[in-house]
């Protein structure tokens, strides 16, 4: 039985990530990990909702392999290549204020 939730939650979460508000609000919380690795993984739950890292390599023309290192937990995507990628699923990146700074 618990492979099946699993594989239900799964399934939720990445029926809601084809969603780009969802896939927002999900990508924003992730960032506020100091681990910046989370974000790598949330966006690679991003990419597998959204049809996986062979259909983003085609759209985004870059080779499937170095996608999958480059958003790797060890990755080190270039701002080129994560702003192609959000901008696939109708995502941008934003810079604000520090709340200290604010």
């Amino acid at each position: 039985m618990g492979n099946r939730s699993k594989k239900y939650k799964e399934d939720y979460l990445y029926e809601q990530l084809q969603n780009p508000k969802e896939a927002a609000a999900y990508l924003n919380e992730c960032l506020k990990d100091e681990d910046p690795a989370v974000f790598l993984i949330a966006l690679r739950d991003v990419i597998k909702a959204n049809g996986g890292m062979s259909k983003l390599a085609e759209e985004i023309e870059r080779n499937r392999e170095s996608l999958y290192r480059s958003f790797s937990v060890d990755g080190n995507p270039g701002i080129n290549t994560l702003v192609d990628t959000l901008d696939v699923y109708g995502l941008e990146i934003s810079v604000k204020p520090m709340k200290l700074h604010a």
